[in-house]
């Protein structure tokens, strides 16, 4: 049991600064498909279900998008998205991990999504939002 004279200790791999002039917590993303890279801007967003991007994106990464694993998200701002799973090497700082994101039917998504599945369950984060930066490391069972 953790107590005041025992606080539980966290370790990150990764200090990542973030700009204070947006709303919400906007990082730079690297996606990996095969040879090609394409760097992105993502919304941290522990909310979302999934990690979502726009189909343009997964068309620069030379996916086919419809292939992959069919999802339909209900959003409160968005309505109904229908998109399709892929897997990808994701890349957020100098933290690299083969994920499934997921990348809208439609074009023109609104902005890019790090949610919960996949990527976030593979990483601890710590967050001081006061000073703009994430606290990021891969998790480790152990």
């Amino acid at each position: 049991m953790q107590t005041a004279a025992n606080p539980p200790q966290l370790t990150f791999q990764e200090v990542i600064s973030y700009p204070s002039n947006r709303r919400g917590i906007t990082l730079h993303v690297a996606l990996t498909s095969g040879d090609i890279t394409r760097e992105v801007i993502a919304k941290l967003d522990p909310g979302a279900g999934v990690s979502l991007f726009g189909r343009e994106i997964g068309e620069q990464l030379e996916l086919d998008i419809e292939s992959g694993v069919p999802l339909r998200l209900e959003s409160l701002y968005f309505g109904g998205i229908e998109c399709f799973g892929h897997e990808v090497t994701l890349r957020v700082g100098s933290i690299s991990t083969s994920v499934t994101v997921y990348f809208a039917r439609y074009y023109e998504l609104p902005r890019n999504f790090l949610g919960l599945q996949d990527w976030m369950l593979r990483m601890k984060v710590g967050i001081v939002h006061y000073e703009n930066k994430v606290y990021l490391g891969p998790y480790d069972e152990s």
